[in-house]
């Protein structure tokens, strides 16, 4: 699905190279939620597709998508401050896979995601994770030069690099996974989260979505 949309959405990549900045969205609240506010998104992107990079037990019972810019900062944060909490209670305990799904708002957020999906999918992960920890580093006016030498450091030589993100199938995958977001959860800022079909947009604390598992966990689990 999302590679048949890249035809479509391949016109419309120089006006997302155009976005600069992080578009704001409200952080909602668990606590006091009317039952309504989670209703699942029916959407067949709620769930894994076959060219996603899970993390943890494809079999877990709540999943987690992010659609998330890796030249956001608020995304840098959740990814740095409470990722690690959440990998080690319920990713790696098998009660929740992670899905990371590109949502580029910028050139350089394109490039970097070129980059990630370039290492492989065994590199992938381990990739996002530094271009994430690293965003202060690579984000800046000489955003490609410094994003060569964090290839360079995972082995990727200068040529292979320049060949990366010249690719123009792989850039096009890339905004076509955006679109499909947008077309089929309305995402318009990052992170945004689809947990279990249920949008959550902005930063999510630990508490917040340790409180949401709770409410989407099967009976028993």
């Amino acid at each position: 699905m999302l590679i048949a949309g890249a035809v479509v959405v391949v016109a419309g990549i120089a006006g997302y190279f155009a976005w600069q900045h992080f578009q704001p969205g409200a952080t909602p609240t668990v606590a006091g939620q009317a039952p309504e506010d989670l209703k699942p998104i029916a959407s067949p992107l709620a769930q894994a597709q076959p060219d996603d990079v899970v993390e943890g037990d494809a079999n877990a019972p709540i999943t987690i998508i992010e659609y998330s810019s890796l030249s956001c900062p608020h995304c840098a944060r959740f990814q740095k401050d409470v990722l690690p909490q959440v990998k080690k209670d319920f990713i790696d305990t098998g009660k929740v896979k992670l899905i990371q799904r590109d949502f580029p708002l910028n050139k350089p957020a394109v490039q970097a995601a070129q980059l990630a999906h370039c290492a492989g999918p065994m590199r992938y992960l381990a990739m996002v994770d530094v271009l994430f920890k690293t965003q202060d580093q690579w984000l800046t006016e000489d955003a490609t030069e410094k994003l060569a030498q964090i290839a360079a450091t995972a082995g990727m030589d200068r040529p292979t690099f320049d060949a990366c993100l010249a690719n123009k199938d792989i850039e096009a995958k890339i905004v076509a996974t955006r679109k499909a977001g947008e077309d089929a959860f309305q995402v318009n800022s990052t992170p945004t989260f689809i947990i279990n079909g249920v949008k959550r947009e902005g930063e999510q604390s630990y508490d917040d979505l340790k409180a949401l598992f709770a409410k989407l966990a099967p009976s028993g689990s």
